[in-house]
């Protein structure tokens, strides 16, 4: 008798527990047993074991019954939270403060209890979507290089930028220091900052100023200013592509004391690249190209490009493998016009 009882009592326990969780009828008679994970836009996001989430349009839907708490949110911007059974049409929560009735094609939000209601959801979204964000990088290479010289050298880059869905502040510097049989062959000092507002979807504006020391190269200093518009040619989540097209002035000074200092107006044009190929790797290239009004055939032409591979599941180190030229058509003390390097960049990435 005894033994009777529990196994009465065992399966009373386990239909209570089979019957926890929520069932979506549909229009042709059909049920669907599972959870609700949302109501959003018009359509039911209904957890199921067989096929996971699916999406259910609420013109299919004749009625929802769970045992568990929901919340729902109606055209007036009433919310209730209970359990819920449907009834001739109407959904009908019992909540702390009673039972309410209410059409089923009212409802425009749903959410399982503990969860967020998706309109607010989205709405907080937008709004993070359309605020300026600050990102960081620091970078330090391990290169070779042929050109003016042949050998292996260091670099340290680093960038701070701030963007937005309309406009892009990027502030940036580098150091690269070179030794070949203990003598000094390298040492660029750069730094810039770069603003580009887009007053529409693909154009925009820039402005941009850089300040450079090369000592090998025998540039005391050298300053560039440039404006023009950019302009959007591609704008996707795994590809994007940017030009831009602009006046320059460029002003030198050198270390060679018999040397006068140069300051020369002209263009300014580049295309920048970023291409995620794979989940693994993704491509990145850039190309300036800066002749002088005076002399088009006097021009600095600087290219890089690098494919960056994530370290391990972290998306805050990736290590980019790449070269980079810089031509100078008119080089100064007899040097060559080409410089390549080819670098190794461990990069960290943060925010």
């Amino acid at each position: 008798m005894t033994r009777k009882l529990i196994t009465i009592g065992c399966s009373v326990l386990l239909l209570a527990v089979a019957s926890d969780g929520a069932t979506l009828r549909l229009n042709d008679g059909s049920r669907i047993e599972g959870e609700l994970e949302k109501i959003h836009e018009g359509t039911f996001y209904f957890r199921t074991s067989f096929a996971g989430v699916i999406e259910v349009p609420l013109e299919q839907v004749s009625g929802l019954d769970s045992a568990d708490a929901v919340s729902v949110r109606t055209s007036s911007g009433e919310v209730f939270q209970g359990p819920v059974r449907t009834e001739g049409g109407e959904l009908e929560v019992t909540s702390a403060a009673g039972t309410v009735r209410t059409g089923l094609d009212t409802v425009v939000s749903g959410w399982e209890a503990g969860g967020r209601d998706p309109i607010v959801a989205t709405r907080e979204a937008e709004l993070a979507g359309q605020l300026r964000k600050w990102t960081y990088m620091a970078g330090v290479d391990l290169s070779g290089k042929d050109g003016n010289s042949e050998n292996f050298a260091s670099a340290i880059v680093a960038e701070a930028k701030l963007e937005g869905p309309s406009d892009r502040l990027t502030i940036y510097g580098s150091y690269k220091y070179k030794e070949s049989d203990g003598i000094r062959s390298e040492d660029e000092q750069k730094g810039g900052i770069n603003y580009t507002n887009f007053f529409s979807e693909k154009w925009g504006w820039y402005v941009r100023e850089e300040l450079e020391r090369d000592t090998f190269e025998g540039i005391e200093f050298r300053t560039t200013t440039a404006a023009g518009l950019t302009h959007r040619f591609i704008k996707e989540e795994r590809l994007t592509l940017e030009g831009n097209a602009g006046l320059i002035y460029r002003y030198e000074s050198y270390q060679d004391t018999g040397a006068e200092s140069d300051g020369s107006a002209g263009l300014d044009l580049g295309l920048n690249l970023m291409w995620q190929f794979a989940d693994w790797g993704k491509l990145v290239s850039s190309l300036e190209y800066t002749p002088s009004f005076d002399d088009f055939g006097r021009y600095l032409l600087d290219h890089e490009s690098g494919i960056d591979i994530p370290l391990g599941t972290s998306d805050k180190w990736t290590m980019r493998f790449g070269v980079s030229n810089q031509y100078n058509s008119e080089p100064s003390g007899g040097r060559e016009e080409l410089d390549t390097s080819y670098f190794a960049r461990l990069i960290l990435l943060w925010d």
